[in-house]
Protein backbone atom coordinates (compact mmCIF):
# COMPACT_ATOMS: atom_id res chain seq x y z
CA UNK A 1 0.00 0.00 0.00
CA UNK A 2 1.38 3.46 -0.93
CA UNK A 3 1.94 5.37 1.86
CA UNK A 4 0.34 8.96 2.71
CA UNK A 5 1.73 11.80 2.42
CA UNK A 6 2.49 13.49 6.00
CA UNK A 7 -0.07 16.17 6.12
CA UNK A 8 -1.96 17.38 9.43
CA UNK A 9 -5.44 16.42 9.95
CA UNK A 10 -7.47 18.08 12.30
CA UNK A 11 -10.12 16.39 14.90
CA UNK A 12 -12.52 18.04 17.27
CA UNK A 13 -13.75 15.98 20.76
CA UNK A 14 -15.85 17.65 23.20
CA UNK A 15 -12.64 19.76 25.06
CA UNK A 16 -9.58 18.39 22.75
CA UNK A 17 -8.34 19.05 19.56
CA UNK A 18 -6.69 16.26 18.01
CA UNK A 19 -3.68 16.73 15.67
CA UNK A 20 -2.10 13.66 13.95
CA UNK A 21 -0.62 12.81 11.20
CA UNK A 22 -2.44 11.27 8.46
CA UNK A 23 1.55 9.04 8.36
CA UNK A 24 0.46 8.07 11.78
CA UNK A 25 -3.35 7.53 11.16
CA UNK A 26 -2.59 4.91 8.35
CA UNK A 27 0.24 2.84 11.01
CA UNK A 28 -2.68 3.09 13.88
CA UNK A 29 -5.42 1.49 11.22
CA UNK A 30 -3.12 -0.86 9.84
CA UNK A 31 -1.89 -1.94 13.56
CA UNK A 32 -5.82 -1.96 13.90
CA UNK A 33 -6.18 -4.38 10.92
CA UNK A 34 -4.02 -7.19 11.68
CA UNK A 35 -5.10 -7.40 15.42
CA UNK A 36 -8.74 -7.80 14.40
CA UNK A 37 -7.64 -10.61 11.37
CA UNK A 38 -5.78 -12.47 14.64
CA UNK A 39 -8.63 -12.46 17.24
CA UNK A 40 -11.85 -10.62 15.99
CA UNK A 41 -13.37 -9.87 19.40
CA UNK A 42 -10.66 -9.51 21.68
CA UNK A 43 -8.15 -8.10 19.72
CA UNK A 44 -10.02 -5.03 18.59
CA UNK A 45 -10.85 -3.88 21.66
CA UNK A 46 -7.01 -4.39 22.73
CA UNK A 47 -6.59 -2.22 19.43
CA UNK A 48 -8.75 0.29 20.25
CA UNK A 49 -7.48 0.51 24.02
CA UNK A 50 -4.07 1.21 22.06
CA UNK A 51 -5.29 3.71 20.00
CA UNK A 52 -7.05 5.48 22.51
CA UNK A 53 -4.21 5.47 24.44
CA UNK A 54 -2.17 6.80 21.50
CA UNK A 55 -4.28 9.55 20.78
CA UNK A 56 -4.83 10.74 24.33
CA UNK A 57 -1.15 11.11 24.58
CA UNK A 58 -1.18 13.90 21.55
CA UNK A 59 -4.79 15.33 22.75
CA UNK A 60 -3.80 19.50 23.88
CA UNK A 61 -6.60 21.25 25.58
CA UNK A 62 -8.10 24.03 24.29
CA UNK A 63 -8.49 26.98 26.54
CA UNK A 64 -10.22 29.86 24.87
CA UNK A 65 -7.90 32.97 25.41
CA UNK A 66 -10.44 35.60 24.99
CA UNK A 67 -9.42 39.24 24.05
CA UNK A 68 -5.46 39.16 24.06
CA UNK A 69 -3.38 41.66 25.89
CA UNK A 70 -2.40 44.38 24.79
CA UNK A 71 1.31 44.77 23.31
CA UNK A 72 3.72 46.09 25.64
CA UNK A 73 6.20 49.25 25.00
CA UNK A 74 8.93 47.28 24.34
CA UNK A 75 6.80 44.89 21.80
CA UNK A 76 5.34 48.06 19.76
CA UNK A 77 8.68 49.69 19.43
CA UNK A 78 10.24 46.97 18.32
CA UNK A 79 7.53 45.82 15.56
CA UNK A 80 7.61 49.79 14.62
CA UNK A 81 11.21 49.44 14.22
CA UNK A 82 11.88 46.24 12.42
CA UNK A 83 8.60 45.70 10.20
CA UNK A 84 9.12 45.65 6.74
CA UNK A 85 6.82 48.68 5.90
CA UNK A 86 8.18 52.03 5.35
CA UNK A 87 6.43 54.10 8.58
CA UNK A 88 6.61 57.22 9.76
CA UNK A 89 5.10 59.63 12.51
CA UNK A 90 3.94 62.76 11.65
CA UNK A 91 3.08 66.05 12.93
CA UNK A 92 0.21 68.40 12.43
CA UNK A 93 2.66 70.14 10.37
CA UNK A 94 3.94 67.23 8.43
CA UNK A 95 7.26 66.77 9.87
CA UNK A 96 9.08 63.40 10.84
CA UNK A 97 8.77 62.95 14.36
CA UNK A 98 9.70 59.07 14.00
CA UNK A 99 10.67 56.82 11.40
CA UNK A 100 11.62 52.53 11.23
CA UNK A 101 14.49 51.44 9.88
CA UNK A 102 12.63 50.73 6.47
CA UNK A 103 11.44 53.82 6.24
CA UNK A 104 15.09 55.90 7.17
CA UNK A 105 16.15 54.33 4.35
CA UNK A 106 14.17 56.18 2.32
CA UNK A 107 15.03 59.12 3.67
CA UNK A 108 18.45 58.50 3.24
CA UNK A 109 17.42 57.86 -0.38
CA UNK A 110 15.81 61.02 -0.76
CA UNK A 111 12.63 59.38 -1.48
CA UNK A 112 10.54 61.20 1.52
CA UNK A 113 11.60 63.30 4.59
CA UNK A 114 13.97 65.36 2.72
CA UNK A 115 15.25 68.08 5.87
CA UNK A 116 12.65 66.79 8.25
CA UNK A 117 9.44 67.27 5.93
CA UNK A 118 7.61 64.19 5.13
CA UNK A 119 7.30 65.38 1.35
CA UNK A 120 9.27 68.70 0.80
CA UNK A 121 7.57 72.41 0.17
CA UNK A 122 8.91 72.08 -3.29
CA UNK A 123 7.36 68.41 -4.41
CA UNK A 124 4.42 68.35 -7.03
CA UNK A 125 2.78 66.33 -4.42
CA UNK A 126 2.96 68.77 -1.58
CA UNK A 127 -0.39 70.86 -2.31
CA UNK A 128 -2.20 67.61 -2.14
CA UNK A 129 -0.49 66.44 0.80
CA UNK A 130 -1.61 69.68 2.45
CA UNK A 131 -4.94 69.25 1.66
CA UNK A 132 -5.22 65.72 3.44
CA UNK A 133 -3.55 66.17 6.54
CA UNK A 134 -5.99 69.27 6.65
CA UNK A 135 -9.01 67.15 6.58
CA UNK A 136 -7.55 64.32 8.87
CA UNK A 137 -6.50 67.01 11.46
CA UNK A 138 -10.16 68.27 10.90
CA UNK A 139 -11.96 64.98 12.08
CA UNK A 140 -13.48 65.12 8.20
CA UNK A 141 -11.91 61.64 7.06
CA UNK A 142 -9.81 58.66 9.33
CA UNK A 143 -7.58 58.03 6.73
CA UNK A 144 -6.15 58.72 3.16
CA UNK A 145 -3.95 57.64 0.31
CA UNK A 146 -1.68 59.47 -2.11
CA UNK A 147 0.19 58.55 -5.18
CA UNK A 148 3.75 59.61 -5.06
CA UNK A 149 6.27 59.61 -8.01
CA UNK A 150 9.54 58.40 -6.31
CA UNK A 151 11.55 58.42 -9.90
CA UNK A 152 11.04 58.34 -13.90
CA UNK A 153 9.50 54.90 -13.39
CA UNK A 154 8.68 54.15 -9.80
CA UNK A 155 5.89 55.35 -7.54
CA UNK A 156 4.63 54.65 -3.68
CA UNK A 157 1.28 54.42 -2.37
CA UNK A 158 1.30 56.93 1.05
CA UNK A 159 -1.12 55.67 3.44
CA UNK A 160 -1.93 58.63 6.38
CA UNK A 161 -4.32 57.82 9.23
CA UNK A 162 -5.17 58.93 12.58
CA UNK A 163 -6.53 57.81 15.87
CA UNK A 164 -8.11 59.11 18.81
CA UNK A 165 -5.64 57.90 21.23
CA UNK A 166 -2.87 60.30 19.78
CA UNK A 167 -4.32 64.03 19.08
CA UNK A 168 -1.91 65.73 16.72
CA UNK A 169 -0.32 62.68 15.17
CA UNK A 170 -0.30 61.20 11.54
CA UNK A 171 0.71 57.77 11.17
CA UNK A 172 2.22 57.64 7.50
CA UNK A 173 3.26 54.66 5.69
CA UNK A 174 5.19 54.21 2.26
CA UNK A 175 5.40 51.55 -0.15
CA UNK A 176 6.18 50.49 -3.68
CA UNK A 177 3.36 50.92 -6.09
CA UNK A 178 3.35 47.75 -8.15
CA UNK A 179 2.65 47.56 -11.54
CA UNK A 180 -0.06 44.41 -12.33
CA UNK A 181 0.47 44.24 -16.47
CA UNK A 182 -2.77 43.90 -18.18
CA UNK A 183 -4.25 40.33 -16.44
CA UNK A 184 -3.70 42.44 -13.30
CA UNK A 185 -5.35 45.43 -14.52
CA UNK A 186 -8.26 43.34 -15.97
CA UNK A 187 -10.70 44.45 -13.36
CA UNK A 188 -10.22 48.02 -14.27
CA UNK A 189 -11.43 47.40 -17.64
CA UNK A 190 -15.23 46.07 -16.66
CA UNK A 191 -15.44 48.51 -13.79
CA UNK A 192 -14.76 51.97 -16.40
CA UNK A 193 -15.85 50.07 -19.44
CA UNK A 194 -12.45 50.39 -21.37
CA UNK A 195 -11.69 48.53 -24.72
CA UNK A 196 -8.57 46.37 -24.78
CA UNK A 197 -6.48 48.75 -26.22
CA UNK A 198 -7.07 51.42 -23.56
CA UNK A 199 -6.48 49.03 -21.07
CA UNK A 200 -3.23 47.93 -22.78
CA UNK A 201 -2.07 51.49 -23.12
CA UNK A 202 -3.01 52.19 -19.15
CA UNK A 203 -1.00 49.33 -18.53
CA UNK A 204 2.20 50.39 -20.61
CA UNK A 205 1.67 54.00 -18.66
CA UNK A 206 1.74 52.32 -15.28
CA UNK A 207 5.14 50.87 -16.02
CA UNK A 208 6.26 54.75 -16.78
CA UNK A 209 6.56 54.44 -20.24
CA UNK A 210 5.59 57.63 -22.35
CA UNK A 211 2.87 58.29 -25.06
CA UNK A 212 5.74 57.76 -27.62
CA UNK A 213 7.19 54.39 -26.07
CA UNK A 214 3.64 52.89 -25.69
CA UNK A 215 3.24 53.61 -29.40
CA UNK A 216 6.33 51.88 -30.61
CA UNK A 217 5.33 49.32 -28.72
CA UNK A 218 1.44 49.18 -29.44
CA UNK A 219 2.34 49.84 -33.28
CA UNK A 220 0.08 52.51 -33.28
CA UNK A 221 0.57 56.57 -33.42
CA UNK A 222 1.51 58.99 -31.30
CA UNK A 223 -2.12 60.43 -32.17
CA UNK A 224 -4.30 56.98 -31.85
CA UNK A 225 -2.28 56.43 -28.28
CA UNK A 226 -3.53 59.98 -27.25
CA UNK A 227 -6.84 59.96 -28.64
CA UNK A 228 -6.88 56.48 -25.94
CA UNK A 229 -5.32 58.56 -23.37
CA UNK A 230 -8.48 61.16 -23.40
CA UNK A 231 -10.82 58.38 -23.47
CA UNK A 232 -9.30 56.51 -20.25
CA UNK A 233 -9.45 59.57 -18.22
CA UNK A 234 -12.98 60.14 -19.69
CA UNK A 235 -14.14 56.89 -18.64
CA UNK A 236 -12.40 56.92 -15.00
CA UNK A 237 -13.59 60.20 -14.70
CA UNK A 238 -10.16 61.87 -14.24
CA UNK A 239 -7.94 65.09 -15.06
CA UNK A 240 -5.63 64.05 -16.91
CA UNK A 241 -2.33 61.29 -16.62
CA UNK A 242 -1.96 61.40 -13.17
CA UNK A 243 -5.33 61.12 -12.39
CA UNK A 244 -5.80 58.09 -14.26
CA UNK A 245 -2.16 56.47 -12.73
CA UNK A 246 -3.17 57.75 -9.45
CA UNK A 247 -6.95 55.58 -9.41
CA UNK A 248 -5.30 52.37 -11.05
CA UNK A 249 -2.82 52.01 -8.64
CA UNK A 250 -4.87 52.85 -5.68
CA UNK A 251 -7.38 50.33 -7.21
CA UNK A 252 -5.02 47.86 -8.15
CA UNK A 253 -2.83 47.52 -4.97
Amino acid sequence: MEEPALIDLRLETDSHILVLTVFEHWVARMYEQKMAATTPQRNNLAAAAVLEEKFTQRLTPFRPTGNPAPLTHADCTAWFEHDAIARFVLDAQGCVLRANARARGMIAAGVLGSGGAFICPTHRNRAEFDALVTRLMEGRQPQGRLLLRAGDDAWCLLDLAMTPDAAGRIFATARPAHCMGVEGMEPLRAIFGLTRAELSVLAHLTQGEAPKDIGRKMDMSIHTVRAHLRAICMRMGVKGITGALRLSFQLTN
